[in-house]
C-alpha cells in the first residue's frame, strides 16, 4: 500500500516505521531536522522493538497521491497540513486521522469524503532526530468517520495487522474517538500537571477518584451529545495506563520541550462541546487552564 504520513513525530515514526519494515510505499513528511536524519541515517525504533529502516522522508508531500494517507501531526497543524497535501489527495485516497483530539476529521471532510478516523494507545516518544522508542504496545482501532463502514477499512486493518500494529475496525468510530478523548483528559491533564509517568496515576491511591471524576464529566458531555460508547471509557483508560505505564504523555513531553501542547483539542474540545449544550465542565476546564498556564511558563 502506498502511504503518506503528515506529520513524522513520536506516533508518525513509529507507524511509519512499522508499515515500512512490512513492505508497505511508505513517505514520512515532517520536519527538516527529522527528514534529514531519516534519509541520511534511516530510522530506528527503540524500546518494545529494536530495528532500522529505510522510508522516503520529505519536507513535502508528493505529488502522486497515495492509497492512504495519515495525519499524524499535533491537532493545532491539522488545517494546515492538510492544505498543504490537497494536491496529492485523488478521489480514491482515503484520509485517515490518528490524532489526539477532537476535530480533525471535520477539517478532513472539508477536502474530501472518503475520512477515516482512528486512534491508537500505543505509546512513543522521540528520543532524537531519527530515533523513535516504543514505549508501549497498545491496540489501534479505525473506522469510516464519523460512522459506518467501507472495504477499504478493512484494508487498511489487514495493512496494519500485518505491520504488527495490533488493529481493530468499528462501524462507530466517533465513540472511539471521544473516548479516547476521555482517557486523554485524565492522563495528560493529570500526568502533565503532576509532570508524572502515565502508571503513577493507576498506582497513587489520591488520584482515582479524581481520574473517575474527570472521566466522568467527559462521558456526561459524550452522552448529551449523542455519542455511544462501544468500550466504556474508564475501561479503556486503565487499560492504556497500564500498557503505557513507563510513557511519559505527549502533552507533557511538549512542555518538557518548550512547544505548544494539544490541550485546546482535548480540554477544551470538552468544554467548548459542553458549552454547546447547556453543560458545564468544571474539572477539563480547570485543567485546561492549568496546562495553559504551564504552556506559556515554559516558553
Amino acid at each position: 500500500m502506498k502511504i503518506y504520513i503528515l506529520g513524522a513525530g513520536s506516533i508518525g515514526s513509529l507507524f511509519g516505521a512499522l508499515l515500512t519494515r512490512a513492505g508497505n510505499d511508505v513517505t514520512l513528511i515532517g520536519r527538516e531536522d527529522q527528514v534529514r536524519a531519516i534519509n541520511e541515517n534511516g530510522l530506528h525504533v527503540l524500546g518494545v522493538e529494536e530495528f532500522t529502516v529505510y522510508p522516503n522522508a520529505s519536507l513535502y508531500a508528493p505529488e502522486e497521491p497515495p492509497d492512504l494517507l495519515i495525519l499524524a501531526t499535533k491537532s493545532y497543524s491539522t488545517k494546515t497540513a492538510l492544505e498543504c497535501a490537497r494536491n496529492c489527495i485523488g478521489p480514491e485516497t482515503w484520509v485517515l486521522s490518528i490524532q489526539n483530539g477532537l476535530g480533525n476529521e471535520e477539517l478532513a471532510l472539508k477536502i474530501t469524503p472518503n475520512v477515516m478516523g482512528g486512534i491508537t494507545t500505543n505509546g512513543a516518544m522521540l528520543v532524537g532526530w531519527g530515533r523513535v522508542k516504543w514505549t508501549g504496545r497498545g491496540i489501534t482501532v479505525v473506522g469510516k468517520y464519523p460512522t459506518g463502514t467501507h472495504p477499504f477499512v478493512e484494508e487498511v486493518a489487514e495493512t496494519f495487522n500485518g505491520a504488527g500494529i495490533e488493529t481493530h475496525t468499528t462501524e462507530n468510530v466517533i465513540g472511539w474517538k471521544w473516548a479516547k478523548a476521555i482517557v486523554n483528559s485524565v492522563i495528560n491533564g493529570l500526568g502533565t500537571v503532576l509532570e508524572v509517568k502515565n502508571g503513577f496515576l493507576k498506582d497513587d491511591p489520591y488520584l482515582e477518584g479524581i481520574s473517575v471524576d474527570i472521566a466522568r464529566e467527559g462521558c456526561t458531555v459524550a452522552r448529551q451529545l449523542g455519542i455511544e460508547f462501544e468500550i466504556h471509557p474508564l475501561e479503556l483508560l486503565w487499560d492504556t495506563i497500564e500498557k503505557t505505564r513507563e510513557n511519559y504523555n505527549s502533552t507533557l513531553q511538549d512542555i518538557k520541550r518548550r512547544k505548544r501542547t494539544e490541550v485546546d483539542y482535548i480540554h477544551g474540545k470538552i468544554v467548548e462541546y459542553a458549552r454547546s449544550v447547556g453543560l458545564e465542565a468544571p474539572r477539563n476546564e480547570l485543567l485546561w487552564a492549568l496546562i495553559k498556564a504551564k504552556e506559556e511558563q515554559s516558553r
